[in-house]
């Protein structure tokens, strides 16, 4: 997992009319027996509701107990562990949150990852699953459903009404989870127009992007651009281009059969011994270790 960083970019109202979500899979599920998955890495965002039952689950250092009447969240690329007692019975979520610059909700929000649910939420749940019937994965095992040609199953909505209340429904469910926003001022953004800049980046990984390139975009000298950047995103431009880059590399490597070659190449690092090491370095194993944990 890429280690947190908060990207100071948008007002409130400004990242959520720039946010999309795009809805993955959804179902009910009743386990008959005890289930335990270790080392599950996905890379689409996550949403339980427990119904009946208990479980656990384990993000890093921290243990979460799974129980009937409570939400839980889970991050894209999160490593964690399940924990699913005889019994338990929850509907599932998997879905994605992204603005047009690449961004996620996670970059920019707090976000507890477990909330009581509310009357509604059940409702809700249930709603989303009745207008979007034949998304359930194909095994509760993720090690199977996340097998490639299951990524990237799309839903079929019969009209754009189905669209809309089911993006408007998870949009309601993701709300509950927001625990606060950033302290951030508008002004350099706005001023030095950073949101353009970050779209650029983001549609233009698997190229070479120098910093006198976004300096001009911004009509700053390069180290006026550099500073105002780092002032602006609490890190430099580098290092976050290198970061949008292991988070190419890190979907890429879960979602498809691409040798780790092409992938270098989709994400435009200088070399093999460069890429481990940057991959290594955020996220703590090695690329191949990491396909290997997501398979």
């Amino acid at each position: 997992m890429i280690k947190n960083y908060t990207l100071q970019v948008m007002n409130y109202s400004d990242c959520w009319q720039k946010y999309h979500f795009e809805l993955l899979n959804i179902a009910y599920l009743r386990f008959s027996e005890t289930h335990e998955y270790h080392g599950v890495i996905s890379p689409y965002s996550r949403m339980y509701l427990i119904t009946k039952g208990t479980g656990k689950l384990i993000t890093g250092k921290e243990t979460i107990l799974l129980e009937a009447g409570y939400l839980y969240l889970i991050p894209s690329f999160i490593h964690c562990n399940y924990l699913f007692n005889e019994g338990l019975e929850h509907y599932y979520i998997h879905f994605r949150a992204l603005t047009d610059g690449g961004l996620t909700l996670y970059n920019l929000y707090s976000f507890k990852q477990k909330t009581s649910a509310r009357e509604l939420s059940e409702m809700l749940f249930r709603r989303l699953n009745e207008i979007n019937p034949g998304l359930e994965l194909p095994h509760h095992d993720p090690k199977v459903y996340q097998n490639k040609p299951w990524m990237n199953k799309k839903p079929n909505w019969n009209n754009v009404s189905e669209k809309l209340e089911s993006e408007a429904i998870l949009q309601i469910l993701f709300s509950g989870f927001i625990t606060g926003v950033s302290n951030i001022n508008l002004a350099p953004n706005m001023k030095y127009n950073l949101h353009q800049i970050l779209v650029y980046i983001q549609n233009n990984l698997q190229k070479e992007i120098k910093i006198e390139h976004l300096a001009n975009m911004a009509c700053l000298s390069n180290d006026h651009f550099t500073r105002i950047f780092k002032s602006v995103m609490n890190i430099s431009p580098y290092e976050y281009i290198v970061r949008k880059r292991i988070e190419k590399s890190q979907y890429l490597l879960v979602t498809t059969d691409l040798p780790i070659n092409q992938i270098i190449e989709q994400t435009c690092f200088k070399s093999t011994a460069y890429f481990t090491r940057m991959f290594k370095k955020y996220v703590l194993v090695s690329p191949a270790a990491y396909r290997k944990q997501s398979n």
